[in-house]
């Protein structure tokens, strides 16, 4: 709740004239030119502030060319995503087909037609077609988390970039590479377990992108502990950003600029 400067009066909703209904004093005008001090020093230290998460950000992406190196790596993973992980064969009458997969297809048809998990759910219940079915659906799932996983270490990574953070990212693309292992491990057993006993017009096999999206999920992560070694001693080494802050709201007022300086002058 707001209060008059001057008499400390708490102000409601229905105090809305421009004096205190106890002193009288208009409170807009009242010791105007402190305030206005005061929201200088403020504007003058959120700008600092902002100096010092910018050059944070700065270096940690493009500040050296193995950061750079990491923040391109960022985006490889994901094209295994668009990759073809297996290649199905669907043999029945009057329909033949043959299709690539991809994480990208699975997720959108997924997403495109929430029944599909559904049905998986339900087909876990019976016991001809239980075993086919709860492999194609931890495939799924895997599949699912790991786009997560990747597109989630892009954002991290550069929202982490203004306070030197990094450990985050190591642990998305960890989660990611087990994805990316647990999706390729059921989706071998689906093709197996549906051979020995599934449907017999589904067949498949898999392809190499499972292990270039596990490759280079792997290296980002050890990219990013290399990198991120270097930006904890960075961050160890130069002032807090309070410190930066402070120093540079004194380089300013040394050379003329900020209100105090000019109040003084005047």
């Amino acid at each position: 709740m707001a209060k008059c400067p001057k008499c400390g009066k708490e102000l409601t909703i229905l105090n809305f004239r421009a004096e205190c209904p106890k002193c009288g004093v208009n409170i807009p005008n009242y010791d105007w030119e402190n305030r206005l001090e005061q929201d200088a020093d403020v504007a003058e230290k959120s700008f600092a502030r902002l100096h010092y998460k910018t050059a944070n950000f700065k270096s940690a992406t493009v500040g050296s060319k193995l950061r750079i190196a990491r923040l391109i790596c960022t985006f490889l993973p994901l094209i295994a995503l668009v990759l073809p992980l297996a290649k199905v064969s669907i043999n029945m009458p009057y329909m033949e087909k043959n299709t690539s997969v991809s994480f990208l297809s699975v997720v959108l048809k997924v997403f495109g037609d929430t029944s599909v998990i559904g049905n998986l759910m339900d087909m876990t219940k019976g016991e001809v077609m239980a075993p086919v079915a709860s492999a194609a659906l931890i495939t799924l799932f895997g599949m699912i988390l790991a786009v997560v996983f990747g597109v989630l270490n892009f954002f991290v990574l550069l929202i982490a970039a203004f306070n030197l953070h990094w450990r985050f990212n190591v642990i998305l693309n960890a989660l990611a590479v087990v994805c990316f292992a647990v999706s390729w491990y059921y989706m071998r057993q689906l093709f197996i377990l549906n051979a020995a006993g599934g449907i017999p017009a589904f067949s498949g096999t898999m392809s190499f992108a499972y292990f270039l999206g596990i490759a280079l999920f792997l290296l980002n992560m050890i990219l990013n502990i290399i990198v991120g070694l270097g930006l904890k001693k960075q961050k160890k080494e130069q002032p807090t950003i309070d410190e930066a802050a402070a120093k540079e709201i004194e380089e300013l007022h040394k050379y003329g600029y900020g209100y105090k300086k000019d109040k003084k002058e005047d």
